[in-house]
């Protein structure tokens, strides 16, 4: 009877949890939401973009690392469908098309909208294969070479991001920068979905051993 009063409490805790973190996370969508629609990550110099970037990923990996309770909730998520939300990657044929009609630099636009769109494509397969239960060590070593690839694809559209910015730190901005990447509703992809995703690709690494069969 313990046991189960226990485990009870256990399951609460791990609800509330959940809870929070859904939250917590709809709550930094609608401040991006809102401040695109306000303008305020199209001020250059402004530390409004590094601060969606850097503050949630900070936050959550601190969060996850000192909390057990937030472990629990984050790791009831399934693995297929963490994998398979990075189909929104197809987003990249948007950077790509942005490069040819001049809308974005295409040292900036081409190779991150490349990357996001192989990301993409290589979700599917992995997502269905971890959907079906495959567990096995190449499987394992798909699924961490794939992450990896995702989250330096991510981490270099911010570095090229801001190399290309309007700002004084874009350094290799010639004729074209990547204002438009700070413009509503276009400024979701680096103040949410860009740092969302690379916490998402963290977890998935933490949680491979899962897929070794």
């Amino acid at each position: 009877m313990e046991n189960s009063n226990t485990h009870d409490a256990q399951n609460e805790d791990t609800r509330s949890m959940t809870k929070l973190v859904f939250g917590t996370v709809s709550i930094w969508f609608l401040l991006a939401f809102v401040g695109g629609m306000m303008g305020i990550f199209a001020q250059p110099d402004t530390l409004y973009v590094p601060l969606f970037v850097l503050v949630p990923i900070i936050g959550f990996t601190l969060a996850y690392s000192l909390s057990m309770k937030m472990q629990n909730a984050v790791n009831r998520m399934p693995l297929w469908l963490i994998t398979i939300s990075h189909a929104w990657r197809f987003v990249g044929i948007y950077f790509i098309i942005s490069a040819i009609v001049g809308v974005l630099p295409p040292q900036f636009g081409y190779p991150e909208g490349l990357g996001d769109v192989i990301a993409a494509i290589f979700s599917l397969p992995l997502a269905f294969a971890i959907r079906k239960k495959n567990r096995s060590p190449r499987l394992r070593t798909a699924f961490i070479a794939w992450n990896v690839f995702g989250l330096i694809d991510l981490i270099s559209a911010i570095s090229l991001g801001i190399l290309y910015s309007p700002g004084s730190l874009g350094v290799l901005r010639t004729d074209l920068s990547t204002a438009a990447m700070t413009i509503f509703p276009v400024n979701l992809i680096p103040t949410f979905f860009v740092p969302l995703f690379i916490l998402l690709h963290m977890l998935a690494l933490r949680r491979s051993g899962e897929l070794a069969g």
